[in-house]
């Protein structure tokens, strides 16, 4: 393992970590001799992304927050979606989700919240997600590619057996196919005991960026599920339009809801 490695894997868990962690548990999860913890964890705190906390753990610091309004400011995805955004949920009173993939999980990337939201809602800007439940994170795993996939396969077979996935490339690939027929997916009360939603995967052309949601209240969702199916479709078109910087996006605007429950 490279000190550029070991760095990184340091952020990573002092970021999963909210009460920090000393010298000690950092060499401990690296395998490492204190000296190698204590180098990582200086070139760390040189840049602002750790800082030594009040009880001698070391936590996330302040140049985090400062990367992060860089991405809200600067993400062509969130930029494109904003305002589409921000109507849908004028129009819906309901949650409304940008979320990309990350690694094996999805990512909140921005949201808006109108009264008709559930009150709680999982998928919480910056909270990774499973990437197997809830219609969110199907609308993303629905378009993934085959080298994505193979991944998945490889590496987390009880995680996608668990949810009610295939394990052989073949199988998974077909099923995944079934699921893309539909162009809005939904499911009800599968993250969220409250919470219906509807969402739909966003493309910049060919790649797959992530998916766009809307979450009601279950009290409000179950009689407008038709029309807000297809308001986050047409919201979902409207944001790729943008980022192809045209008025009309590449895919159709055809296609039903999946109801996945």
């Amino acid at each position: 393992m490279t000190r550029t490695h070991r760095v990184l894997d340091v952020l990573r868990m002092v970021s999963g970590d909210g009460a920090g962690l000393t010298v000690l548990q950092i060499a401990e999860r690296l395998s490492c001799a204190r000296a190698t913890a204590y180098r990582c964890i200086a070139d760390l705190e040189a840049g602002g992304l750790i800082e030594r906390g009040n009880e001698g753990n070391y936590v996330l610091g302040p140049t985090i927050v400062e990367l992060d309004r860089h991405i809200r400011l600067s993400d062509p995805l969130i930029q494109a979606a904003k305002p589409v955004m921000r109507g849908l949920c004028d129009r819906t009173g309901a949650a409304i989700l940008l979320c990309r993939i990350h690694g094996h999980k999805v990512l909140c990337v921005h949201q808006f919240s109108g009264p008709r939201a559930p009150n709680n809602v999982s998928y919480e800007r910056g909270r990774a997600m499973p990437l197997y439940r809830g219609a969110t994170s199907h609308a993303i795993l629905a378009h993934l590619d085959p080298r994505r996939l193979e991944t998945l396969v490889q590496q987390d077979a009880q995680g996608l057996l668990d949810a009610g996935f295939a394990i052989t490339i073949p199988a998974l690939t077909a099923q995944l196919a079934e699921m893309r027929r539909q162009a809005v997916f939904r499911t009800d009360g599968e993250i969220d005991a409250d919470a219906i939603g509807w969402a739909v995967a966003l493309y910049h052309g060919k790649q797959l960026l992530g998916s766009l949601s809307v979450v009601m209240d279950r009290a409000h969702g179950v009689d407008h599920g038709g029309a807000i199916a297809d308001q986050v479709r047409r919201a979902g078109l409207r944001i790729e339009g943008i980022l192809e910087g045209r008025r009309t996006p590449r895919r159709a605007a055809s296609g039903a809801v999946r109801d996945a429950d």
